[in-house]
């Protein structure tokens, strides 16, 4: 029951509120002063949203401007340009997609991911080193993506020096 009091009150003041504030727009000193500020920057006349100065904020194409009817435009904000990251720089530090890669997994098993040969995956790891990093079975069973894992690791710890093929390679 309160709350149907309340509603009802709050809606009795709101039409009172609207009333009067129409009427008061709609006299000739409010019409006559809303007019003569649209005229004086060239605007469209619309005396309900004008009559009480609200700031109105219009998006263009230099940015967001605010027009409070009592001066010229002005500028809130230039539009904002973020460029995007550049990428990142790639190293046989951080991918095997590089030409020294290449060639050493040319030289230990013909770019062969699962060449079974001892050593044994695309990078010829020796079993030994394959499960002192804690892997079972053989490198050349596991997933590309863990030989390469692998190898960036062992590079992390020795560089190249763990391939003999890096001779072969410049490295």
């Amino acid at each position: 029951m309160r709350i149907r009091i309340a509603l009802l009150t709050a809606l009795a003041v709101t039409m009172i509120s609207t009333a009067v504030l129409t009427v008061i727009a709609s006299s000739p000193a409010g019409s006559a002063r809303t007019t003569e500020r649209h005229q004086a920057h060239n605007l469209p006349v619309d005396t309900q949203s004008t009559f009480f100065n609200i700031p109105v904020v219009v998006h263009t194409a230099s940015g967001a401007t605010w027009v409070d009817g009592d001066g010229p435009p002005v500028l809130l904000a230039a539009p904002v340009v973020v460029a995007p990251p550049p990428p990142p720089v790639i190293t046989d530090a951080n991918s095997t997609a590089t030409a020294d890669w290449m060639c050493i997994r040319i030289h230990e098993s013909g770019d062969r991911y699962n060449d079974p040969a001892a050593p044994s995956g695309a990078y010829g790891i020796l079993l030994s080193t394959w499960e002192s990093f804690g892997y079972s079975g053989w490198p050349y069973q596991a997933a590309p993506a863990v030989q390469d894992h692998l190898a960036l690791e062992l590079y992390h710890m020795y560089g190249f020096h763990p391939w003999s093929s890096r001779y072969a390679c410049g490295l």
